[in-house]
């Protein structure tokens, strides 16, 4: 194990369905991303014909055309004595999982250049004494004989003991629904560390896949036996099924954002689609969900606690995200239940608190678990052979975080949903009363980005619709794709047994379980129920968001900007609606503007919350872009309907009041705009146009057209206004106008397809996308040429730098990634997964977050961009 300065503790997450895995540094936690495009990986091993295995993506991939050579859900297996058959040769379950986690560890160890200095693996807490033997088995199998133990519920405590306060006698319920298992346990905080009472109890067949199992049975019946009458011997059949199940399970995530999909069912001799609600849905799961909850009032009772005992009910798992659990679990125990924006990384973050909590036992090292009051102790079931730990890592802040990474403190945003009064009402929380703003439902917390509308969806864009089960919301529209470019401008949204552990065991290596869970919740409550205007007094109005006077703006005082840094982290997902396509941060940051193409709405955020507070509907179009005057007081917004190109204009949005005051003409297709440093003029570049139109703000009236090359997408000014730039798309240029005389004074040639383009904030360089490049250009002002050229995702299409200069921050819009440059060498040091479509990104002025816009998923991809 490696002692130096890049030390680190590890906690995996060995699944039915996905594997993830964090890593710990002192106080940090964080995810590591695993999987190609995402954070956890699929628990899916593959044999080669020459008896090798394959795990992970790499694995699904290869099992479309070789279903008979692939293993999936096997962890359920584990016990049997019957092995599991992989092309003919037969696979002991713990031999499937050591080679997963074998992966993992070399994957983690390959990201952070050393392997781990302790490893914490959980497993449901249902099971048995000889189930547990046997998975102590998997990490020496593995070749990580130092492995330590723990239940999934004790490690998911852990994660929220490290983020969050619980006062003394206060207790939880965790309900852990994810791919294959069910667990629930019952903790109480104590003056030192937290019991786990009454005996947990689980289900060990019952998860996200019984779902899928679910759907694929309404499929056959519906289409009168198609599935039960396909000839399994035949090799397309399994190809078939194979593909119908990953659609089953896209219907399944789209149910929690709409009320009804449609399933392609591509059979070896038909083809057709079937059409399922979201009651349907909800009634094919029901029992299932009515099985967990007795479960839980069984743990409840072997407990000895009432449900009115329970501060709050926490979901873990992927499958918790599904509407009807928190609905159902509200209904039966009528208590909050509480969320993480990623519920299915909860157990591996906490595995990881564990880990440092088991390594600062031996050095005497703060860790994320002793800072919030975890009790050191020897851990039960470590293999003698472990060796000693190795001294602690210096403190995080001096530490790169993983690709992907995860802060546990700023990533998961928290919301009380259910037991809540009625409109306009006040609400009692396991926290105190607050006041309730008068509104739908108290909203939930951000989900995953598959399901923007989930549990907090945005406003109402005009009045009430039917959609979703939420008042006031209307289901996304189909968006039809625009032409033109190459790029996204629209598109559809995504379719849409107790155990026997001793009272010592329970209370130290929890230690403090949610230590820090009540008092930062209550503050998250009650930012999140405050009141924001009077929806009740005009129903189809939103309420007005009014920025501080600009006297009062900190932007405009000496702003303290922090240091950015080469991996930022992944710190949650805000749904904003239908088609968010660019996004804008108000000058003094306290607002994020967001256009919805296809919605016709400007959405607004709270930055100090990342909720929505207002929509805004834009009478004249579909908005595209935004730009703000330096003071904030206007938001001016691009105007162009596609693909007719009827509507060409610019709105003048007053953020005093988030109403339209007047819009302008301006010429085809205007793209993203901006705003001269003192504020007196407004470039447009018009992308069918081939020129720049020029608004004078004070009369909000055209000037004039600065004729450029075809198809001018953006524009930005120097830091002192004398020169515009803009990317010139079907010209692989890039044009410096000077803005005095209003005439191109130079073209820069660049790479294919110049999209976006950004001025650095202190030195004299521009940057600039190339959408059919995959690149980044990097141009000296001075000498007017390109310096730099660096890869980046597919089909770029924005560009921005951090405020300190350090790095640039680039979307990919095909890739859902975001690539992080530094300017030091121009070295990509992180790409990032986003939500669907990542088509823009704005950061904060002082640098600490940046948002995301995720055209196809509905959400903001918040990313901790400064630690």
């Amino acid at each position: 194990m490696s002692d130096g300065v890049g030390a680190y503790s590890l906690g995996v997450d060995l699944g039915t369905t996905f594997v993830a895995a964090a890593v710990a540094r002192g106080s940090r936690v964080e995810m590591v991303t695993l999987g190609d495009r995402t954070v956890v990986t699929p628990a899916v091993v593959y044999a080669r014909d020459d008896e090798s295995l394959v795990t992970g993506e790499a694995a699904n991939r290869r099992a479309v055309s070789n279903p008979d050579r692939v293993a999936r859900e096997f962890k359920r297996r584990l016990g049997d004595p019957t092995p599991v058959m992989l092309g003919g040769a037969p696979h002991a379950v713990t031999a499937l999982l050591a080679e997963l986690l074998a992966e993992t560890v070399a994957k983690v160890t390959e990201t952070e250049g050393a392997p781990p200095r302790d490893v914490v693996l959980t497993h449901p807490a249902n099971w048995g004494p000889y189930r547990r033997e046997l998975f102590e088995e998997v990490p020496q199998i593995a070749g990580v004989p130092q492995a330590r133990m723990i239940t999934e519920p004790e490690a998911a405590a852990a994660h929220y003991a490290a983020a969050r306060h619980l006062g003394d006698g206060d207790t939880v319920a965790v309900y852990d629904l994810g791919g294959g298992t069910f667990d629930a346990t019952v903790l109480r905080k104590r003056a030192v560390g937290i019991d786990i009472l009454g005996s947990p109890e689980g289900i060990e067949r019952l998860g996200g896949v019984d779902f899928d199992d679910a759907i694929l049975a309404h499929i056959n019946f519906s289409s009168g036996g198609a599935l039960s009458e396909l000839d399994l011997s035949n090799p397309q059949t399994g190809i078939a099924l194979a593909r119908l199940r990953q659609d089953c399970i896209a219907a399944k995530e789209a149910l929690s954002v709409d009320t009804e999909a449609a399933i392609p069912v591509f059979l070896p001799n038909r083809h057709f689609d079937v059409r399922l609600t979201r009651s349907e849905f909800e009634d094919m799961i029901r029992a299932q969900i009515e099985s967990t909850i007795g479960a839980l009032t069984r743990t409840l009772r072997s407990a000895r606690v009432e449900p009115t005992d329970l501060n709050a009910v926490l979901l873990v798992g992927g499958s918790s995200r599904i509407p009807l659990v928190a609905q159902m679990i509200t209904a039966a125990l009528n208590r909050p239940t509480l969320v993480d924006a990623h519920p299915k990384y909860a157990v591996a973050l906490g595995a990881a608190t564990l880990a440092a909590e088991f390594s600062a036992a031996n050095t005497n090292a703060p860790s994320a678990a002793s800072a919030v009051g975890y009790a050191p102790s020897p851990p039960a079931q470590v293999p003698s052979t472990a060796p000693a730990a190795a001294p602690t890592a210096p403190p995080a802040a001096t530490e790169p975080a993983p690709v992907g990474a995860m802060a546990p403190a700023a990533a998961f945003g928290t919301g009380w949903i259910g037991a809540g009064a009625p409109e306009g009402g006040r609400t009692t929380s396991p926290f105190g009363s607050v006041e309730a703003a008068a509104r739908p439902e108290t909203p939930a917390s951000a989900p995953h980005p598959a399901d923007p509308y989930r549990d907090n969806p945005p406003p109402p864009v005009n009045g009430s619709g039917p959609g979703n089960g939420h008042v006031g919301w209307t289901p996304p529209a189909t968006v039809t794709p625009a032409s033109g470019g190459g790029h996204r401008f629209g598109g559809p949204p995504p379719p849409t047994p107790p155990t026997n552990r001793s009272p010592r065991r329970r209370g130290p290596i929890v230690g403090a379980a949610i230590a820090v869970l009540v008092l930062l919740v209550g503050a998250v409550t009650f930012l999140l129920l405050r009141p924001t205007g009077d929806p009740a007094a005009t129903p189809n109005t939103p309420p007005a968001v009014v920025l501080p006077p600009p006297a009062q703006r900190p932007a405009e005082a000496k702003l303290e900007i922090e240091p950015s840094r080469p991996i930022p982290a992944i710190a949650g997902e805000i749904p904003v609606g239908n088609t968010p396509g660019f996004v804008a941060i108000a000058p003094n940051g306290t607002f994020a503007y967001i256009a919805n193409r296809a919605a016709r709405v400007v959405t607004v955020v709270d930055t100090a919350v990342d909720k929505v507070v207002a929509t805004i509907p834009m009478p004249d179009g579909p908005p595209q872009y935004l730009a703000f005057a330096p003071d904030g007081s206007h938001l001016y917004v691009s105007i162009f309907n596609d693909p007719d190109r009827s509507i060409n204009r610019v709105a003048v949005l007053d953020t005093q009041t988030n109403t339209v005051v007047t819009t302008i003409k301006v010429g085809t297709r205007p793209y993203a705009l901006a705003v001269k440093p003192d504020g007196s003029e407004i470039y447009v570049p018009n992308h069918d146009s081939g020129t720049v139109s020029v608004i004078d703000t004070k009369t909000n009236s055209l000037v004039t057209d600065i004729r450029v090359k075809p198809n001018p997408h953006w524009v930005d000014f120097s830091k002192d206004g004398t020169k515009a730039y803009t990317a010139n798309h079907e010209s692989n240029l890039v044009s410096v106008i000077d803005t005095a005389t209003r005439g191109v004074i130079a073209e820069i040639p660049v790479q294919q397809s110049p999209h976006s383009i950004a001025v650095h904030p202190t030195q004299p360089l521009v940057a600039n996308v190339n959408y059919d490049s995959n690149s980044v250009t990097v141009i000296d002002t001075n000498a007017e040429k390109v310096t730099a050229t660096v890869p980046v995702g597919t089909h770029p299409q924005d560009v921005t730098w951090a405020p300190d200069g350090k790095h640039m921050y680039v979307t990919n819009v095909d890739s859902d990634t975001m690539t992080v440059i530094a300017v030091d060498g121009w070295k990509v040091t992180a790409t990032i997964p986003t939500g669907e479509a990542a088509t823009s990104i704005a950061v904060l002025p002082d640098g600490t977050k940046g948002y995301v816009s995720n055209l196809n998923s509905g959400t903001l991809t918040v990313v901790d961009l400064a630690g």
